[in-house]
Protein backbone atom coordinates (compact mmCIF):
# COMPACT_ATOMS: atom_id res chain seq x y z
CA UNK A 1 0.00 0.00 0.00
CA UNK A 2 2.85 2.60 0.84
CA UNK A 3 4.41 1.64 -2.61
CA UNK A 4 0.88 2.77 -4.40
CA UNK A 5 0.61 5.99 -2.58
CA UNK A 6 4.03 6.65 -3.39
CA UNK A 7 2.67 6.25 -7.00
CA UNK A 8 -0.18 8.92 -6.63
CA UNK A 9 1.23 11.05 -8.75
CA UNK A 10 2.51 8.77 -11.70
CA UNK A 11 -1.26 7.56 -11.41
CA UNK A 12 -2.60 10.42 -11.86
CA UNK A 13 -0.58 11.00 -14.80
CA UNK A 14 -1.34 7.91 -16.23
CA UNK A 15 -5.22 8.26 -15.63
CA UNK A 16 -5.30 11.72 -18.02
CA UNK A 17 -3.35 9.35 -20.39
CA UNK A 18 -6.03 6.91 -20.33
CA UNK A 19 -9.05 9.77 -20.09
CA UNK A 20 -7.54 11.38 -23.34
CA UNK A 21 -7.08 8.12 -25.32
CA UNK A 22 -10.62 6.65 -24.41
CA UNK A 23 -13.20 6.23 -27.23
CA UNK A 24 -16.39 7.23 -25.14
CA UNK A 25 -19.61 8.17 -27.38
CA UNK A 26 -23.16 8.59 -25.50
CA UNK A 27 -26.31 9.42 -27.53
CA UNK A 28 -28.64 9.76 -24.92
CA UNK A 29 -30.74 13.52 -25.11
CA UNK A 30 -30.31 16.64 -23.01
CA UNK A 31 -29.78 15.06 -19.61
CA UNK A 32 -32.28 16.59 -16.47
CA UNK A 33 -29.83 15.09 -13.68
CA UNK A 34 -26.61 13.12 -13.07
CA UNK A 35 -26.39 9.92 -10.87
CA UNK A 36 -22.82 8.72 -9.75
CA UNK A 37 -23.38 5.27 -8.13
CA UNK A 38 -20.49 4.14 -6.20
CA UNK A 39 -19.23 2.56 -2.51
CA UNK A 40 -16.17 3.22 -0.56
CA UNK A 41 -13.72 5.01 -3.15
CA UNK A 42 -15.61 5.12 -5.89
CA UNK A 43 -18.38 6.89 -4.23
CA UNK A 44 -16.34 9.46 -2.69
CA UNK A 45 -14.62 10.00 -5.87
CA UNK A 46 -17.95 10.80 -6.86
CA UNK A 47 -18.65 13.37 -3.97
CA UNK A 48 -15.51 15.13 -4.84
CA UNK A 49 -16.82 15.44 -8.40
CA UNK A 50 -19.96 16.60 -7.55
CA UNK A 51 -18.39 18.97 -5.30
CA UNK A 52 -16.06 20.06 -8.59
CA UNK A 53 -19.00 20.73 -11.00
CA UNK A 54 -21.64 21.88 -8.44
CA UNK A 55 -20.84 25.19 -10.04
CA UNK A 56 -19.99 24.20 -13.53
CA UNK A 57 -23.45 22.11 -14.26
CA UNK A 58 -26.94 23.27 -15.23
CA UNK A 59 -28.47 19.98 -14.21
CA UNK A 60 -28.28 18.48 -10.06
CA UNK A 61 -25.63 15.45 -9.70
CA UNK A 62 -26.35 13.44 -6.80
CA UNK A 63 -23.90 10.77 -5.58
CA UNK A 64 -26.29 7.32 -5.14
CA UNK A 65 -24.52 4.78 -2.44
CA UNK A 66 -27.52 2.55 -1.76
CA UNK A 67 -29.03 -0.90 -3.57
CA UNK A 68 -32.24 0.98 -4.72
CA UNK A 69 -31.79 3.58 -7.31
CA UNK A 70 -33.85 6.88 -7.01
CA UNK A 71 -37.58 6.91 -9.07
CA UNK A 72 -36.60 9.53 -11.08
CA UNK A 73 -33.11 8.07 -12.93
CA UNK A 74 -35.11 8.05 -16.43
CA UNK A 75 -34.02 8.10 -19.99
CA UNK A 76 -32.84 11.73 -19.05
CA UNK A 77 -30.77 10.47 -16.66
CA UNK A 78 -26.62 10.31 -17.53
CA UNK A 79 -26.02 7.14 -14.89
CA UNK A 80 -22.31 7.23 -14.36
CA UNK A 81 -21.58 3.49 -11.98
CA UNK A 82 -18.08 3.20 -10.82
CA UNK A 83 -16.56 -0.13 -9.49
CA UNK A 84 -12.67 -1.19 -9.34
CA UNK A 85 -13.39 -4.49 -8.96
CA UNK A 86 -16.62 -4.77 -11.47
CA UNK A 87 -18.31 -6.85 -9.07
CA UNK A 88 -19.19 -4.46 -6.18
CA UNK A 89 -22.95 -5.75 -5.18
CA UNK A 90 -24.96 -2.93 -4.22
CA UNK A 91 -23.34 -0.69 -7.80
CA UNK A 92 -24.33 -3.98 -10.06
CA UNK A 93 -27.90 -3.67 -8.49
CA UNK A 94 -27.79 -0.03 -9.27
CA UNK A 95 -26.44 -1.08 -12.62
CA UNK A 96 -29.64 -3.16 -14.01
CA UNK A 97 -32.12 -0.98 -12.49
CA UNK A 98 -30.54 2.30 -14.48
CA UNK A 99 -30.73 -0.46 -17.55
CA UNK A 100 -34.37 -1.13 -16.65
CA UNK A 101 -34.95 2.77 -16.71
CA UNK A 102 -33.09 3.29 -19.90
CA UNK A 103 -30.88 5.63 -18.67
CA UNK A 104 -27.97 7.01 -20.09
CA UNK A 105 -25.02 4.63 -18.73
CA UNK A 106 -21.40 5.41 -18.82
CA UNK A 107 -19.01 2.19 -16.77
CA UNK A 108 -15.33 2.91 -15.04
CA UNK A 109 -14.26 -0.42 -14.01
CA UNK A 110 -11.51 -2.70 -14.97
CA UNK A 111 -13.12 -6.01 -14.97
CA UNK A 112 -15.72 -8.04 -13.52
CA UNK A 113 -19.58 -8.11 -14.18
CA UNK A 114 -19.59 -3.99 -15.02
CA UNK A 115 -16.87 -4.89 -17.96
CA UNK A 116 -19.11 -8.16 -19.01
CA UNK A 117 -22.30 -5.99 -19.15
CA UNK A 118 -20.65 -3.10 -20.95
CA UNK A 119 -19.21 -5.19 -23.76
CA UNK A 120 -22.53 -7.12 -24.17
CA UNK A 121 -24.66 -3.93 -24.22
CA UNK A 122 -21.95 -1.79 -25.85
CA UNK A 123 -22.29 0.66 -23.12
CA UNK A 124 -20.15 3.20 -23.09
CA UNK A 125 -16.89 2.85 -20.41
CA UNK A 126 -13.45 3.25 -19.59
CA UNK A 127 -11.24 0.92 -17.98
CA UNK A 128 -8.70 1.28 -15.64
CA UNK A 129 -6.08 -1.04 -14.45
CA UNK A 130 -6.63 -4.01 -12.42
CA UNK A 131 -3.51 -4.24 -10.82
CA UNK A 132 -4.15 -1.94 -8.26
CA UNK A 133 -5.07 -4.89 -5.66
CA UNK A 134 -6.93 -2.36 -3.25
CA UNK A 135 -9.87 -0.13 -4.63
CA UNK A 136 -8.47 2.94 -2.20
CA UNK A 137 -5.51 3.24 -3.47
CA UNK A 138 -7.13 3.71 -7.40
CA UNK A 139 -9.19 6.97 -6.19
CA UNK A 140 -6.91 8.75 -8.78
CA UNK A 141 -7.64 6.82 -11.60
CA UNK A 142 -11.96 6.93 -10.65
CA UNK A 143 -11.72 10.44 -10.10
CA UNK A 144 -10.22 11.07 -13.45
CA UNK A 145 -12.07 9.06 -15.60
CA UNK A 146 -15.64 10.28 -14.05
CA UNK A 147 -14.21 13.50 -14.75
CA UNK A 148 -13.49 12.37 -18.42
CA UNK A 149 -16.94 10.68 -18.72
CA UNK A 150 -18.53 13.95 -17.86
CA UNK A 151 -16.73 15.37 -20.49
CA UNK A 152 -17.43 12.99 -23.28
CA UNK A 153 -21.29 13.35 -22.22
CA UNK A 154 -20.53 17.51 -23.39
CA UNK A 155 -21.59 18.58 -19.62
CA UNK A 156 -18.09 19.57 -18.92
CA UNK A 157 -15.48 21.63 -21.09
CA UNK A 158 -11.43 21.14 -21.06
CA UNK A 159 -10.94 23.59 -17.99
CA UNK A 160 -10.54 20.44 -16.06
CA UNK A 161 -7.50 18.99 -18.15
CA UNK A 162 -5.60 22.12 -17.11
CA UNK A 163 -6.50 21.91 -13.77
CA UNK A 164 -5.37 18.23 -13.84
CA UNK A 165 -2.20 18.88 -15.33
CA UNK A 166 -1.54 21.69 -12.42
CA UNK A 167 -2.43 19.41 -9.61
CA UNK A 168 0.49 16.84 -11.04
CA UNK A 169 3.01 20.00 -11.18
CA UNK A 170 1.57 20.86 -7.47
CA UNK A 171 2.27 17.45 -6.01
CA UNK A 172 5.51 17.05 -7.96
CA UNK A 173 7.10 20.16 -6.25
CA UNK A 174 5.20 19.72 -2.66
CA UNK A 175 5.85 16.08 -2.11
CA UNK A 176 8.68 16.53 0.03
CA UNK A 177 6.85 19.20 2.23
CA UNK A 178 3.59 16.89 1.87
CA UNK A 179 5.49 13.99 3.75
CA UNK A 180 7.25 16.01 6.70
CA UNK A 181 3.34 17.33 7.90
CA UNK A 182 1.61 14.23 7.30
CA UNK A 183 4.34 12.45 9.61
CA UNK A 184 3.51 15.37 11.91
CA UNK A 185 -0.17 14.04 12.08
CA UNK A 186 -0.03 10.98 12.52
CA UNK A 187 1.51 11.10 15.52
CA UNK A 188 -0.93 13.63 16.60
CA UNK A 189 -3.21 11.36 16.22
CA UNK A 190 -1.88 8.24 17.67
CA UNK A 191 -3.46 6.46 20.48
CA UNK A 192 -6.75 9.50 19.78
CA UNK A 193 -9.89 9.92 18.04
CA UNK A 194 -9.70 12.30 15.32
CA UNK A 195 -12.39 14.83 14.78
CA UNK A 196 -11.94 16.24 11.71
CA UNK A 197 -14.18 19.13 10.58
CA UNK A 198 -14.03 20.97 6.78
CA UNK A 199 -16.59 22.96 5.08
CA UNK A 200 -19.19 21.39 2.89
CA UNK A 201 -17.36 22.33 0.03
CA UNK A 202 -14.80 19.72 0.64
CA UNK A 203 -16.62 17.57 2.79
CA UNK A 204 -15.83 14.57 0.62
CA UNK A 205 -11.87 15.12 1.24
CA UNK A 206 -12.58 15.12 5.24
CA UNK A 207 -14.88 11.64 4.50
CA UNK A 208 -12.00 10.03 2.55
CA UNK A 209 -9.04 11.19 4.72
CA UNK A 210 -11.58 9.13 7.61
CA UNK A 211 -11.96 6.34 5.22
CA UNK A 212 -7.85 5.85 5.20
CA UNK A 213 -7.71 6.53 8.84
CA UNK A 214 -9.91 3.55 8.99
CA UNK A 215 -9.05 1.31 6.12
CA UNK A 216 -5.08 1.86 6.24
CA UNK A 217 -4.56 2.67 10.04
CA UNK A 218 -7.55 0.23 11.64
CA UNK A 219 -8.21 3.35 13.54
CA UNK A 220 -11.38 5.41 13.69
CA UNK A 221 -12.40 9.03 12.95
CA UNK A 222 -15.20 11.38 13.37
CA UNK A 223 -15.86 14.06 10.65
CA UNK A 224 -18.00 16.45 10.21
CA UNK A 225 -18.51 20.07 8.07
CA UNK A 226 -18.98 23.34 8.83
CA UNK A 227 -21.79 25.43 8.92
CA UNK A 228 -24.00 21.95 10.42
CA UNK A 229 -21.82 20.89 12.71
CA UNK A 230 -22.68 24.95 14.32
CA UNK A 231 -26.75 23.63 14.45
CA UNK A 232 -26.28 20.35 16.27
CA UNK A 233 -22.60 18.56 16.97
CA UNK A 234 -21.38 21.52 19.02
CA UNK A 235 -23.71 21.40 22.25
CA UNK A 236 -22.49 18.16 21.98
CA UNK A 237 -19.20 19.09 23.52
CA UNK A 238 -20.06 19.27 26.93
CA UNK A 239 -20.06 15.37 27.44
CA UNK A 240 -18.67 13.09 28.75
CA UNK A 241 -15.99 14.95 30.05
CA UNK A 242 -13.73 11.81 30.63
CA UNK A 243 -13.61 11.20 26.34
CA UNK A 244 -12.09 14.60 25.47
CA UNK A 245 -8.65 13.65 26.63
CA UNK A 246 -9.18 11.17 23.92
CA UNK A 247 -9.92 13.54 20.96
CA UNK A 248 -7.71 15.10 18.73
CA UNK A 249 -9.82 18.39 16.47
CA UNK A 250 -8.78 19.30 12.96
CA UNK A 251 -9.84 21.64 10.93
CA UNK A 252 -9.34 21.61 6.84
CA UNK A 253 -9.33 25.07 5.61
CA UNK A 254 -9.50 25.59 1.81
CA UNK A 255 -9.50 29.15 0.01
CA UNK A 256 -12.47 27.94 -1.65
CA UNK A 257 -14.47 28.36 2.11
CA UNK A 258 -17.07 30.44 2.07
CA UNK A 259 -16.02 33.54 4.21
CA UNK A 260 -18.93 32.93 6.80
CA UNK A 261 -17.38 29.28 7.24
CA UNK A 262 -14.30 30.22 7.94
CA UNK A 263 -15.50 32.64 10.29
CA UNK A 264 -18.05 29.92 12.00
CA UNK A 265 -14.50 27.66 12.26
CA UNK A 266 -12.70 30.76 13.95
CA UNK A 267 -15.67 31.28 16.39
CA UNK A 268 -15.66 27.31 17.05
CA UNK A 269 -12.14 27.12 18.35
CA UNK A 270 -13.16 28.40 21.99
CA UNK A 271 -15.52 25.90 22.39
CA UNK A 272 -12.47 22.96 21.41
CA UNK A 273 -10.17 24.88 23.87
CA UNK A 274 -12.20 25.24 26.99
CA UNK A 275 -12.07 21.36 26.73
CA UNK A 276 -8.19 21.53 27.25
CA UNK A 277 -8.53 20.92 22.91
CA UNK A 278 -5.23 21.90 21.25
CA UNK A 279 -7.00 22.31 17.44
CA UNK A 280 -4.65 21.81 14.42
CA UNK A 281 -5.03 23.51 11.62
CA UNK A 282 -4.41 22.34 7.76
CA UNK A 283 -4.48 24.86 5.27
CA UNK A 284 -4.68 23.23 1.63
CA UNK A 285 -1.73 24.54 -1.09
CA UNK A 286 -2.88 24.98 -4.83
CA UNK A 287 -4.57 27.66 -6.83
CA UNK A 288 -7.51 25.65 -8.17
CA UNK A 289 -10.18 23.15 -6.95
CA UNK A 290 -8.38 19.92 -7.82
CA UNK A 291 -5.03 21.36 -6.80
CA UNK A 292 -6.14 21.87 -3.42
CA UNK A 293 -8.33 18.57 -3.39
CA UNK A 294 -5.21 16.20 -4.83
CA UNK A 295 -3.41 18.08 -2.36
CA UNK A 296 -5.04 17.10 0.94
CA UNK A 297 -5.74 13.63 -0.34
CA UNK A 298 -2.18 13.00 -1.38
CA UNK A 299 -1.40 14.47 2.52
CA UNK A 300 -4.15 12.77 4.35
CA UNK A 301 -2.96 9.54 2.25
CA UNK A 302 0.43 9.40 3.36
CA UNK A 303 -1.18 9.97 7.22
CA UNK A 304 -2.74 7.17 7.02
CA UNK A 305 0.32 5.86 5.89
CA UNK A 306 2.39 7.17 8.70
CA UNK A 307 -0.16 6.09 11.33
CA UNK A 308 -0.41 2.34 10.13
CA UNK A 309 3.02 2.46 10.84
CA UNK A 310 2.82 3.89 14.30
CA UNK A 311 -0.19 1.94 15.43
CA UNK A 312 1.54 -1.76 13.95
CA UNK A 313 -0.79 -2.13 11.21
CA UNK A 314 -0.88 -3.61 7.82
CA UNK A 315 -2.49 -1.40 5.76
CA UNK A 316 -3.12 -4.18 3.43
CA UNK A 317 -5.47 -6.43 5.28
CA UNK A 318 -8.73 -6.04 5.03
CA UNK A 319 -9.86 -8.75 7.74
CA UNK A 320 -13.21 -7.53 8.65
CA UNK A 321 -14.41 -6.59 5.02
CA UNK A 322 -13.04 -9.67 4.22
CA UNK A 323 -15.24 -11.51 6.67
CA UNK A 324 -18.31 -9.41 5.85
CA UNK A 325 -18.16 -10.05 2.27
CA UNK A 326 -17.28 -13.67 3.28
CA UNK A 327 -20.23 -14.07 5.49
CA UNK A 328 -22.63 -12.06 2.89
CA UNK A 329 -22.15 -14.51 0.11
CA UNK A 330 -23.66 -16.66 2.00
CA UNK A 331 -26.80 -15.33 1.90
Amino acid sequence: MKELTEGFIQQLRHAVEIGESATVAFSGPRYSNVVFSGMGSSGIAGNIVQAYVSDKLEVPVIVHKAYNLPYFVSHSTLFIATSFSGNTEETITNVREAMEADANIGFITSGGEMLRLAQKNNIPHIAVPGAVKHPRAGLGYTLVQQLYLLHYAGLLDDTFKTELRQSITLLEEQVGSIKVQASALASAFQGKLPVIYASDTFEAVAVRFQQQLNANAKQLAHVNKIPEMNHNEIEGWQNPEKLFGQLVVLCIKTTYDNQRVRLRMDLTKPVFTRKGQEVLEIEAVGATFLEQVFYLVHLFDWVSMYLAELNGMDPNSNKNIDYLKGEISKV
